[in-house]
């Protein structure tokens, strides 16, 4: 469970999806909803749980894939620790 949300902190946090991502991730008044990544798809399932699961484009006979229910402040400090590691000037505060 913790490389598949490793690799998909890797993926899909960067300078370009840092804030939308977050803003989602964040939201309280988006309670369900989904998030296309460039190769994660995250279900915001109730306003502080999400499952995440691999983008299979094209693979019509899988029978399973991986998926990781995840809370929001999990989720949101390893977004931010991402976000530290690549410098980003924008990083948001968890409690504001």
């Amino acid at each position: 469970m913790e490389e598949f949300i490793r690799q998909f902190i890797l993926d899909e946090v960067s300078d370009l999806t840092y804030e939308d991502l977050w803003n989602f991730v964040r939201s309280n008044s988006v309670v369900r909803g989904s998030f296309e990544g460039q190769r994660h798809m995250i279900m915001k399932i109730s306003s502080g749980q999400f499952v995440i699961y691999r983008l299979s484009i094209g693979v019509e006979n899988t029978k399973y894939q991986p998926a990781v229910v995840i809370a929001k402040n999990y989720l949101l400090k390893k977004i931010n620790s991402r976000a530290y590691e690549l410098k980003l000037p924008q990083i948001r505060n968890i409690f504001d």
